[in-house]
């Protein structure tokens, strides 16, 4: 009944009824399968970005009422604007529900449990500790289990305190809120899952199943965005254009410029459409001087523009520049109006100063919308997480940052969603930072495959060794496992196994070559055999990790050296001869596997049977990441 109602609500949307519907069943399955009314489940959805995660929420919620669960709790970022726009969309959407907002403390206590209860929260210290004790008062949990819908669980639910031996207070609070029902499901919402996938079962924050929902196909996304090749929408500008405007703010950099341009071309021509919202996206840095500075630059500029197309000085230049954004939006939009009512058009947004400016940041002071109008919004951080902005057509992004994490970059993708005018998409960026939104795409796309393939098992996080996964304070530094590329590892103290097995495999490889090239499905093969063989050799990992670079790279090579006949004594410390050493190094872009197999003399300290003890060496600057709990 409850999934039901809450769909027949979307039934103008077909595609997006058969996801949540196909989700909320799936993702229940599983929860029947594992949980026992006696303890806690942790799973965890993901979805893309602006991919409709609380659409989703509201579906597994929902399927879940008409399992008779009755008490829910959707935890938002600590944000009074999106706990305020989650609360709306729930008390319109899920009317069959009692929904609950923070400050409704006489009201919940007041009601019965005739409905199912839903409470929406901000991951706010005081608001958490509040509450827990309010469903204590409310001996609702006394009998039943409590679900909890945790959304962007990787921004402040985890423990930032683990490797001080101590507890974060939100990590604490939440911890509460759980163990004040005799069982719970905890269900963790994100798109960006690096640090939750790399939490130790210790943790209690492990999911023990993944879901993955997919974006409808009118989304968005990096595949469209961040390409190879390029995409026609990306607009590359000078990589220092943020430094230029912090030294000289008279002037637009060209980058931003151009960005500004493109921008009021797009508003005139939805201004002709009667579309009345479009927005712009300007991300500098995280220095609200920086917020501030840019937008009253562009302020500046606007009223310029004004001025030129007033001049009969200035004005034909003015309207080449405008002519010039036009036949470039005409490539990729040719239904876009004629040159002529577009300069029309920009004249009257201009003189009736249409367009707008709003700087979002910790120190602004009002909310603000941006479902209607002609807007241009300059931010930081606040700009990241949660915040959706409709119709946005332009993004200029020219934030830097010495250390660069996957999960925080990926959640600037703003421009990803289904309501954008796909061919009028364009993004201006220095080429490092499209490199970087590019890889880490890939690394996005890859680890879906994995979780779709695989669920928890086997799971790699891959990267290029100047991208970490994520913020080094919610990951235990014990359990974290890094295999870095360029780095030789091996079997420290083989086991001696039986060689039977590998020498078949390799029966038709000798030493007439110093090495060969061979597929990545023998490489990972091989790999996976000779885990049987060396007990403080990680081969399952090390598979594992070409499994997911080929994924990555399917070009990727692969090469083996196989060495027989050595009479080399225990103790030694990597086995490797200086040949080999100098052949692993030479091979920068492969994965290199070099296999020793040892006489085993007991003379040598062995046990008299010989065995194989292998060697490995992955690409240069790529680095894989898993834990290994204690």
């Amino acid at each position: 009944m409850y999934l039901s109602n809450y769909l027949k609500q979307l039934s103008n949307n077909s595609e997006l009824v058969a996801s949540i519907s196909e989700t909320s069943e799936e993702v229940y399955a599983i929860i029947d399968s594992k949980f026992t009314y006696r303890s806690t489940i942790t799973g965890l959805l993901i979805g893309n970005i602006q991919s409709g995660k609380t659409g989703q929420m509201f579906g597994l919620l929902s399927k879940m009422a008409d399992e008779e669960l009755e008490i829910f709790i959707i935890l938002t970022t600590d944000s009074t604007l999106l706990a305020k726009q989650t609360f709306n969309r729930a008390f319109n959407n899920l009317t069959d529900f009692d929904v609950f907002h923070e400050f409704d403390d006489i009201k919940f206590l007041s009601v019965s449990l005739k409905k199912p209860v839903l409470i929406i929260l901000k991951k706010n210290t005081s608001t958490l500790k509040r509450w827990r004790n309010l469903i204590v008062t409310s001996d609702f949990c006394k009998d039943r289990p409590i679900v909890i819908l945790d959304d962007e669980a990787d921004a402040a639910s985890l423990n930032t305190m683990v490797n001080r031996n101590k507890t974060s207070t939100i990590n604490q609070r939440l911890r509460d809120i759980k163990d004040v029902a005799p069982s719970s499901i905890y269900i963790e919402v994100t798109a960006t899952p690096q640090a939750i996938l790399l939490q130790t079962e210790k943790s209690q924050w492990k999911p023990s199943f993944i879901h993955y929902f997919k974006p409808g196909s009118n989304y968005i996304g990096g595949e469209f965005i961040y390409s190879e090749p390029t995409s026609f929408c990306i607009r590359f500008t000078e990589e220092d254009e943020l430094d230029n405007i912090k030294t000289n703010s008279d002037f637009l950099p060209l980058g931003l410029w151009e960005s500004l341009m493109t921008f009021i071309v797009i508003c005139a021509e939805f201004k002709i459409k009667k579309k009345t919202n479009c927005n712009f996206l300007v991300h500098p840095s995280v220095r609200q001087s920086d917020h501030e500075k840019f937008a009253t630059t562009l302020g500046e500029n606007l009223n310029t523009f004004w001025e030129e197309l007033n001049d009969g000085d200035t004005r034909n230049s003015f309207l080449k520049e405008v002519y010039s954004k036009w036949a470039d939006l005409q490539l990729s939009y040719p239904d876009i109006a004629h040159y002529e009512d577009i300069y029309k058009s920009i004249e009257e947004l201009l003189e009736n100063e249409s367009i707008n400016i709003i700087t979002i940041n910790a120190n602004s002071s009002k909310a603000v919308s941006y479902e209607n109008g002609y807007n241009i919004v300059v931010g930081g951080n606040s700009l990241g997480r949660g915040v959706t902005l409709p119709k946005l057509q332009v993004v200029y992004y020219c934030r830097k940052s010495k250390l660069q994490q996957a999960d925080t970059f990926w959640q600037h993708s703003r421009i990803f969603g289904y309501d954008r005018e796909k061919g009028l998409i364009r993004v201006f960026l220095p080429p490092s930072l499209h490199k970087l939104f590019t890889d880490l795409n890939q690394s996005n796309k890859i680890l879906i495959q994995q979780i779709v393939a695989n669920d928890t098992e086997g799971l790699q996080l891959i990267y290029p060794d100047d991208i970490k996964p994520t913020r080094k304070q919610v990951l235990d530094n014990k359990a974290l496992n890094i295999i870095a590329g360029g780095i030789n590892f091996f079997a420290l103290n083989p086991s001696e196994s039986d060689p039977t097995e590998i020498d078949n495999l390799l029966l038709s490889y000798d030493e007439k070559k110093e090495s060969y090239e061979v597929s990545g499905e023998f490489f990972i093969n091989l790999l996976e055999k000779v885990e049987k063989s060396n007990i403080d050799w990680n081969g399952i990992k090390y598979a594992n990790c070409a499994k997911a670079l080929l994924q990555r790279r399917p070009t990727q090579k692969f090469v083996i050296a196989v060495r027989r006949n050595r009479d080399i004594s225990k103790g030694t410390r990597t086995l490797l001869s200086e040949t080999d050493n100098k052949l692993s190094k030479s091979l920068i872009d492969y994965t290199v596997l070099i296999l020793y197999r040892l006489s085993g003399k007991k003379s040598k300290g062995w046990n008299d049977n010989p065995f194989w003890v292998p060697n490995i060496k992955f690409p240069d600057k790529m680095n894989f990441y898993d834990v290994i709990d204690l």
